[in-house]
């Protein structure tokens, strides 16, 4: 499926990911396992997210666009990626979002604000707001140095069904301490 230099190229990407503190193991998914994570991702669309509304993991969908998809296994000292990594819509306007804990301060105490540990919620704008809330999982862009020959590096983080999918057919351990992510991106064209 891939050249020889474009099978070098991706395990320089695994390379680099492993030696990235909090990430476990890299590996990249099969056409088998690309096709279940598609389908649990559509079933998963639209359910109901963190209690707070409809779903929409634009992160994953993005990902699946990417020529080459790698999935990675976290340790609890992975460091996300900055917020927001959750966004809470309501008729077209941002209602919520996450942030970073040593921003949580901001918005203690305000009275247009609801601080759920590092979830934020924007009540001057809730009542305004029409429609259902749709919580969005963003796509994060990764970057890499240019040593690595990809462009447009993009992370998703798994829906619950997927991240299941993907512990059991590789056999990781359920943990609360440990997450998956995957990681899209699309081979350079300019590379010899």
């Amino acid at each position: 499926m891939y050249t020889d230099l474009e099978n070098e190229m991706i395990e320089e990407i695994k390379t680099h990911l492993s030696q990235v503190k909090g990430v476990d193991c890299v590996f990249m998914l099969t056409e088998e396992d690309k096709a279940a994570v598609e389908k649990l991702e559509e079933a998963a669309n639209g359910n109901v997210l963190m209690g707070m509304g409809e779903g929409d993991n634009q992160g994953v969908k993005e990902v699946f666009k990417k020529e080459c998809i790698l999935c990675f296994t976290t340790t609890k000292e992975y460091v996300w990626p900055k917020p927001p990594n959750v966004i809470m819509m309501q008729g077209g306007e941002i209602v919520g979002f996450d942030c970073a804990a040593e921003d949580v301060c901001k918005y203690e105490g305000k009275v247009d604000y609801l601080v759920m540990g590092t979830f934020i919620i924007d009540k001057s704008k809730v009542p305004t707001a029409s429609g259902k809330p749709i919580v969005i999982l963003p796509p994060k862009p990764y970057e890499l140095d240019d040593s690595c020959q990809i462009k447009e590096a993009v992370l998703g983080s798994p829906s619950t069904p997927s991240d299941e999918y993907i512990r059991k057919v590789y056999n990781f351990d359920k943990s609360p301490e440990k997450g998956t992510f995957f990681l899209g991106f699309d081979l350079r064209c300019d590379v010899k």
